[in-house]
């Protein structure tokens, strides 16, 4: 269990005891903070044979989970090449939780991402959480809950993951990860403070292309530049993770101009204006879901590089 999720795993345990669990929970919060790892840890509790903290990972139950097999546990998620849960899911799932339970006292469901039901499927989920059969607990795992439906949105516990503090998750890289401290710290500025996110690019060589966005950006204030080969260079980059880091470069800039600082990684010669900021990167999260749109990308990058050089003039 993740440090930072002790506190949501106690809320659980203590509802368990207490009989008071509600049979539809949503786990909600940002990408990257361990969401999905304690929805799992609780179906694993539900569906153990044996009283204790955690699943004992032992009995009959916890291993036929682990091997994908249990027939009272169900995983819930978009199918391959598919990014939405159909409707004909979500039937398949209510009419298996109708039938009685195989080898635990409940049986449970993990949806997963939430957000990711169209109307049809939700509109069939609702019925189950109205009138839920027997012993079912339900947990709906999200990164967005504005894409959830108020009506199922409502009929859930709510579990808010919020991203560990900085401290807390640069002292978890820090033992987990055996990197240098300045590493670290860019992954985790990388990932917008998500540790999972950040953990993930200190694996893997996309850590180079964070560094990459930031040095086109500090190219284009530092020094008379053309957007051009800018933009041709940052454009070979995945389109979400190049959207979401000018995102949070700018987001960087904006918290630093607020407090009066400077950015290390920024020229010291432009003055950087907040509300100008504060558009850029409004306009960057807008082009982030545009990109997965038939909108030319290449033409919002190119025009989003020439509203950041102009702080330069």
């Amino acid at each position: 269990m993740y440090p930072w999720l002790l506190e949501h795993w106690a809320f659980f345990i203590r509802r368990l005891e207490q009989d008071r669990l509600a049979h539809a929970l949503m786990v909600m919060g940002p990408a990257g903070t361990g969401k999905l790892a304690l929805a799992n840890a609780m179906v694993a509790k539900l569906l153990c044979n044996k009283d204790l903290e955690y699943a004992c990972g032992q009995c009959r139950s916890c291993q036929l989970l682990a091997g994908g097999a249990h027939p009272d546990g169900f995983d819930i998620q978009p199918e391959e090449g598919s990014e939405v849960i159909k409707v004909d899911q979500v039937r398949a799932l209510i009419a298996t939780l109708n039938l009685t339970t195989s080898i635990s006292t409940r049986k449970t469901a993990c949806i997963h991402p939430a957000e990711n039901m169209n109307l049809s499927s939700a509109n069939a989920l609702l019925k189950s959480l109205e009138e839920p059969v027997g012993d079912t607990v339900l947990i709906l795992v999200c990164n967005d809950p504005a894409r959830v439906p108020v009506t199922i949105r409502s009929r859930c516990q709510t579990i808010m993951v919020n991203q560990p503090e900085r401290e807390a998750a640069m002292a978890w890289l820090g033992e987990t990860a055996d990197m240098p401290l300045e590493k670290v710290h860019l992954a985790l500025e990388a990932a917008g403070g998500s540790p999972l996110r950040a953990m993930h690019y200190l694996e893997s060589p996309e850590l180079n292309a964070f560094g990459q966005v930031r040095d086109a950006l500090a190219s284009l204030l530092g020094r008379p530049a053309s957007v051009s080969p800018v933009s041709n260079g940052l454009g070979a980059l995945k389109p979400d993770d190049l959207w979401r880091w000018l995102s949070i470069c700018t987001a960087e800039a904006i918290r630093c101009v607020m407090a009066g600082g400077s950015i290390n990684w920024l020229p010291p010669k432009p003055v950087l204006q907040a509300t100008h900021l504060l558009e850029l990167q409004t306009q960057a999260d807008i082009n982030r879901k545009l990109s997965t749109t038939p909108v030319r990308g290449d033409l919002l990058l190119h025009d989003w590089l020439i509203r950041w050089a102009e702080q330069a003039v």
